[in-house]
């Protein structure tokens, strides 16, 4: 039995892959997906695989986003500017302490389940050996850091932020029952579990205002819960599949090498995706910063939206190691939504800024504009960066990304004192849409795919 054929595991909710009898008769009626686009797309969303692996998380995210927006309500009425920022900064210090030590588990344990799952007990027991001292360092290092952060918070917010992130650790939990899940194409149950801490913290936070006791202790408390929570069912779900094996060295120091190329790539994304906001405030004004502010949370929503999709790609297209049509096909129907947003928005900019955050934020609709040919753009390029991860080419997927960062940083402060905000977001799209091109040229040359192949997918 080929690789791509065999079993996963009897219980697993996996994808149902196409026979090689379909396969064929797509292609003889159609080889090359040379019918009108629209009719290509349909045809596409109409697959059981792909509304898995593409619908479901895209219907998540959009819960997820809505979540946030009743909950980020109820944070600023009931504890107000100064509450609400000393909660957010407290989060997102946890998520940053989490996403900076996790060296890429996720990525890693995804691939390398999805080829091997016969090392599945060695190596969850492997990667939860190595979450101990990340965690330490983890949480040592934002308690460390975290009196220099909050220089201008109180004593009590302090001392909350300190004791929150003793919860850090769940969340590198998380990273690693996730990986072995999504290595088994379990995409149902990873995808209720994202869900599980915006909707258990929004009912929290709705209960605790209702009763008029909502405060940011225990909103801490509720966020720290829902992490707890989410972990049990990611263990629950993974340990009952596959029982804890022995501590395999080389296996851990292979997966995390190839977790550590990876996690490059992630931690240039990320910084390319905030490095505009980090400088500007050097050039201009709190109000133009307000306005950019503005821009970029609406025009991530593409990215945001997508994101998903690709890391549940990564197993799927590394059972298939070496056929680029999975990874193209995602792309085209992931670029088919993104388009569907960002059109609307794009005609549609003044109005929408102007009806949910008032008048005076009118003037961020032409740097939204200028953003949303990038986020496009990042999105298709978050799919190839996977197809690269599937191929065993994290390094290479992670050396296209990093240039970014530094055409960022020196178009910034050539261009941004002289043009303004339009400059930074021009800048911004120019450096997604090189990134999109450098992971196409190398997504091309590894799979020896014809640039052609990008728009007429290639058989099976």
């Amino acid at each position: 039995m080929s690789e791509r054929d065999r079993p996963i595991n009897e219980d697993v909710e996996q994808i149902e892959y196409d026979s090689p009898a379909q396969v064929a008769e797509e292609e003889r009626l159609d080889p090359y997906g040379e019918g009108p686009l629209i009719a290509r797309l349909t045809a596409l969303f109409r697959k059981e695989s792909v509304r898995k692996r593409l619908l479901a998380p895209l219907g998540v995210d959009g819960l997820i986003l809505i979540t946030n927006l009743a909950t980020g309500i109820i944070v600023a009425r009931a504890l107000g500017p100064d509450g609400r920022g000393e909660l957010a900064a407290t989060l997102l210090i946890s998520q940053i302490a989490a996403w900076s030590t996790n060296i890429g588990s996720t990525e890693a344990i995804s691939y390398h389940h999805s080829r091997h799952p016969e090392d599945a007990g060695r190596l969850l027991t492997s990667w939860l050996g190595l979450i101990v001292p990340l965690s330490l360092l983890a949480v040592a290092g934002s308690i460390l850091l975290l009196p220099a952060l909050f220089a201008a918070q109180t004593d009590q917010a302090l001392d909350l932020a300190q004791i929150y992130m003793l919860s850090v650790p769940l969340i590198l939990l998380q990273g690693v029952f996730a990986g072995t899940l999504l290595g088994d194409e379990d995409f149902n149950f990873y995808n209720l579990t994202r869900f599980v801490l915006p909707a258990f913290a929004a009912v929290s936070y709705a209960l605790l205002w209702l009763v008029d006791d909502f405060t940011v202790a225990w909103a801490l408390g509720a966020n720290a819960a829902a992490n707890l929570i989410t972990v049990a069912l990611l263990a629950w779900r993974t340990l009952r599949r596959y029982p804890l094996g022995g501590f395999d060295w080389p296996l851990l120091k292979k997966t995390s090498w190839y977790g550590l190329k990876s996690h490059g790539g992630s931690i240039s994304a990320t910084i390319n995706a905030r490095l505009d906001l980090a400088i500007i405030p050097a050039f201009l004004s709190a109000a133009a910063v307000g306005l950019y502010s503005v821009a970029t949370n609406i025009s991530s929503i593409l990215p945001v939206l997508t994101g998903t999709v690709a890391l549940m790609l990564l197993p799927v297209a590394a059972r298939r190691q070496g056929s680029a049509r999975t990874v193209i096909l995602t792309m085209q129907a992931t670029v088919g939504i993104a388009l569907a947003v960002a059109i609307p928005l794009e005609i549609l900019a003044p109005f929408a800024l102007s009806l949910i955050y008032g008048s005076g934020f009118e003037d961020a609709a032409e740097p939204l504009r200028l953003l949303l040919p990038g986020a496009v753009a990042q999105a298709a390029g978050t799919v190839l960066w996977s197809g690269m991860l599937a191929e065993d080419r994290p390094f290479l997927a992670s050396m296209a990304i990093v240039p970014g960062a530094i055409a960022t940083v020196i178009g910034l402060i050539v261009f941004l004192p002289t043009y303004g905000l339009n400059a930074a977001a021009i800048i911004t799209t120019v450096v997604y849409l090189g990134e999109l091109v450098a992971l196409a040229e190398l997504y091309r040359r590894t799979l020896k795919i014809r640039w052609r192949d990008y728009l007429i997918p290639p058989p099976a």
